[in-house]
């Protein structure tokens, strides 16, 4: 039994060697929380100084805002500091500012305060946002704004501006102008009066094209023409699953400088417009014009007026077969006349 007991003993002596000896040794970094640094900056993302609360009982509040696929949040501004975390998806931002980023899963930003920007979900999947604000009690944090009514400057926009009505300079024409009314794509009226207007150069040729077109049986309907840039903002903010067939409005469209037209064939003999593979502002396959479904028929009409329109110094937009850029729309600026 004494020997037992004294086996005992070592034992423990031994173990309790072990223990203080392992106590000695170096704790490894695993052990301790690991920190990663999200962001660190003494300004917004705007460029903007950071400054908190100067007086008043501080507050913070802490949420998560979910934007689902194809929507945005609006033109809008922060009043406070606010600092956050993309959970997941990708979110595209523009700031009044001109300045456009995407942000992606795992990016952190200081948001701009006092300059307006919108967020669009352009994904398939939700948007998830962990954002902080850092304000006074009684703070209000964001209200809406109104988008920039300030259009991009074209750098070399020398040419003279002088637009031409069209109804003025052909009575042949007939128009059916779909933005001032509220039968297109974006369902409500976007002009207040029914007007074609195009740069006089254009204008003069597209009556060289009409000319041509006329003896072969057929008139030219007028869709769109000039169009005011803040329209182009607001299609591209109000529809952005359809971004592919609208013009980016940080570039400024053909459209804006007067140089571009959207337009279809009629029969002279009945007065109805030609069939064609697509309808109007129709987003698809089918109003491309290399598409070669649909009748025979329809695409012969469609080829036929982009051969005559390219005659006269007009190229055809790569997703649409009634929409014509005039050569030189490059020297002309992005205009926001109103209609």
């Amino acid at each position: 039994m004494r020997g037992a007991h004294l086996l005992l003993k070592h034992y423990i002596y031994c173990l309790l060697i072990i223990i203080f000896t392992a106590s000695l040794q170096p704790v490894m970094a695993d052990d301790y929380p690991q920190v990663q640094i999200l962001l660190e900056t003494t300004e917004t993302i705007a460029g903007e100084t950071i400054q908190y609360p100067q007086s008043g009982q501080a507050k913070v509040t802490a949420a998560i805002i979910t934007i689902a696929p194809g929507a945005s949040t609006g033109w809008h501004q922060h009043k406070i500091p606010l600092v956050a975390y993309l959970l997941s998806g990708e979110l595209e931002m523009e700031y009044a500012n001109g300045k456009r980023v995407t942000l992606k899963q795992g990016q952190a930003l200081m948001e701009a305060i006092s300059v307006a920007h919108i967020g669009t979900n352009l994904g398939n999947q939700p948007v998830k946002i962990f954002v902080a604000f850092i304000a006074e009690e009684k703070s209000e944090f964001t209200h809406l704004s109104e988008a920039p009514s300030m259009p991009p400057i074209s750098q070399h926009a020398n040419a003279k501006v002088e637009l031409i009505d069209l109804s003025e300079l052909d009575h042949r024409l007939k128009f059916d102008i779909r933005y001032a009314s509220d039968n297109n794509f974006m369902g409500k009226q976007l002009y207040s009066k029914s007007q074609a207007l195009m740069q006089k150069p254009a204008a003069e040729a597209l009556i060289k094209v009409h000319d041509k077109l006329q003896t072969m049986g057929y008139g030219l309907l007028i869709f769109d023409a000039y169009r005011p840039w803040q329209v182009t903002r607001e299609m591209w903010d109000k529809q952005p699953q359809h971004r592919a067939y609208l013009a980016d409005p940080l570039q400024g469209s053909r459209h804006n400088r007067g140089c571009a037209i959207d337009l279809t064939l009629y029969d002279l003999k009945t007065g109805k417009p030609v069939s064609m593979p697509s309808e109007y502002d129709e987003f698809s396959e089918r109003a491309h014009p290399h598409y070669n479904g649909g009748s025979a028929q329809a695409r012969k009409a469609r080829d036929l007026l982009r051969v005559t329109m390219e005659s006269e110094g007009f190229k055809v937009y790569e997703n649409e077969w009634w929409h014509f850029d005039y050569q030189g729309w490059e020297s002309y600026p992005i205009l926001n006349v109103p209609l």
